[in-house]
């Protein structure tokens, strides 16, 4: 399919498994020629790839189709498409579209193929200039073109409307693009298991990203094997439950098997994952990531809340003591394990006394990261028809004791590691000040920065780096 080629631009807010799609939908406009520009300004096709978990992203993403908006009136060569959590049912696409008519195309990631036939049918060079003609301009002729053809766009009186694409099952099979962009640094997101079958009380994503689907091996092998030929030499694993990789597959492979398999890669040095949930880390899983040389000693596990009323509440599954409970296996059978955790503040109800518990928790079990969340209700889920009856600037005061507690622990947790040697993997170079810096990680996750010398490093090389001083985020040193 010949496309003439255009730019574009991809606005993308949220989570790692948003960076992840948006780089595989840049992947695809690269295969069809497209040029990446760094602002909208310069596109000629802007794709917004949308957050619904808090409501701070989803602000900003209507904010952007606002500016998008007027950004259309001025151009005719502007075509707006919009993905992500925002992106639900056909019920939520069509109050998209009634609010935002600028909107050309809405799909998921997993319905990015559409992306070469919606630009055939909607990019259409000027032969004078760089632009499209406006779709207005297509008329009745454009239209009956598209439906001979069998087009999915729909047409009323001549109007090519917003595309939308919901298959019916069995109409289309869905999967995840394979296509890979090109890497700007050593480290690559592999997503591996898609949708969420939890049930929290709080999360939009279930409803926006569907039921967990895991993708499989033998591609996930191939992918990586391709990911390392371009320079890969770090993959994070991801999953909004990365520990459910496989239960839905034939023979049910594990996230370890799979670990297992990727291990076997020439080339590829280090595997993180993420996101974990309690009640799917097995004991068997713990014993087989932490006999695997290339698997980091890193594990994010949100426990989000420290009293199990609250647990309750949000529907999370699991009690505080099981929680505990998982937390001393890792860290009995996993030598040198380092522990991160999400937490949410100022949920439905919570108490004086119930915030009180969160903060136990967090001195108790002494996370290495915490991130912490000020409650947003978000429509359609099971919180949103509750009450939100903690005012806002009780969750800013939460928010912050939490940040107040956790820098304390972990500039405790940091100061410990001064004068050790820790192999850091490099992946970029910075300025700072006069001094040119390696900035790079810790198997453990920790962020570490130390001079550069000229040994012929490079990124994704491995250096033993000597450990002189900390903050709560980030370590500095010298090599080893």
């Amino acid at each position: 399919m010949a496309i003439a080629a255009g730019k574009y631009h991809i606005w993308t807010v949220g989570c790692q498994m948003n960076m992840a799609d948006s780089q595989r939908v840049a992947a695809i406009m690269g295969d069809l020629g497209w040029e990446d520009v760094p602002t909208m300004a310069e596109a000629n096709l802007v794709i917004l790839n949308t957050c619904s978990v808090r409501a701070s992203p989803e602000v900003k993403a209507h904010g952007q189709l606002s500016l998008l908006k007027y950004a259309k009136k001025q151009r005719a060569d502007l075509l707006v498409a919009m993905m992500g959590c925002m992106i639900g049912n056909q019920r939520t696409i069509d109050d998209l579209a009634k609010r935002y008519p600028q909107v050309d195309l809405f799909f998921k990631v997993e319905q990015a193929d559409i992306l070469p036939n919606f630009l055939e049918e909607r990019w259409t060079p000027i032969a004078t200039g760089d632009g499209c003609v406006d779709v207005a301009e297509v008329g009745a002729a454009q239209a009956v073109s598209m439906e001979r053809s069998g087009s999915v766009l729909p047409v009323i009186n001549g109007t090519l409307l917003p595309m939308s694409i919901t298959p019916k099952p069995a109409t289309r099979e869905l999967h995840y693009p394979t296509q890979l962009a090109p890497l700007e640094k050593p480290t690559a997101w592999l997503p591996v298991v898609l949708g969420c079958n939890k049930v929290c009380s709080y999360c939009i994503v279930p409803s926006r990203r569907g039921r967990e689907r895991s993708r499989p091996v033998e591609e996930l092998l191939a992918e990586t094997t391709s990911l390392v030929a371009r320079g890969a030499r770090e993959i994070t694993l991801l999953g909004q439950t990365v520990e459910a990789y496989g239960l839905d597959l034939p023979d049910q492979p594990s996230l370890s098997h799979l670990m297992a398999r990727l291990s076997e890669i020439d080339g590829l040095r280090r595997i993180r994952f993420m996101t974990s949930y309690p009640r799917h880390f097995t004991d068997a899983m713990i014993h087989e990531m932490a006999a695997l040389p290339k698997v980091c000693e890193h594990v994010n596990i949100p426990v989000q809340h420290g009293d199990d009323g609250m647990l309750t509440r949000m529907r999370r599954g699991y009690t505080l003591l099981e929680y505990r409970t998982l937390i001393d296996k890792l860290r009995a059978w996993w030598p040198g394990v380092t522990l991160s955790t999400d937490v949410i503040v100022g949920f439905c109800g919570e108490t004086e006394d119930e915030f009180a518990h969160l903060l136990d928790l967090l001195r108790e079990i002494r996370f290495d990261i915490v991130h912490v969340a000020m409650y947003s209700p978000r429509p359609g889920t099971l919180s949103y028809k509750w009450e939100d009856d903690v005012p806002l600037e009780v969750k800013k005061a939460r928010l912050h004791a939490v940040e107040d507690v956790q820098q304390a622990i972990a500039l405790e947790l940091n100061s410990a590691i001064v004068g050790t040697t820790q192999s850091v993997l490099l992946e970029e170079r910075q300025e700072s000040g006069e001094r040119l810096l390696w900035k790079g990680r810790t198997r453990s996750n920790k962020l570490a920065f130390f001079p550069i010398i000229d040994d012929g490093a490079q990124p994704g090389d491995e250096r033993d780096v000597l450990i002189e001083r900390t903050s709560a985020w980030s370590m500095q040193g010298t090599l080893a």
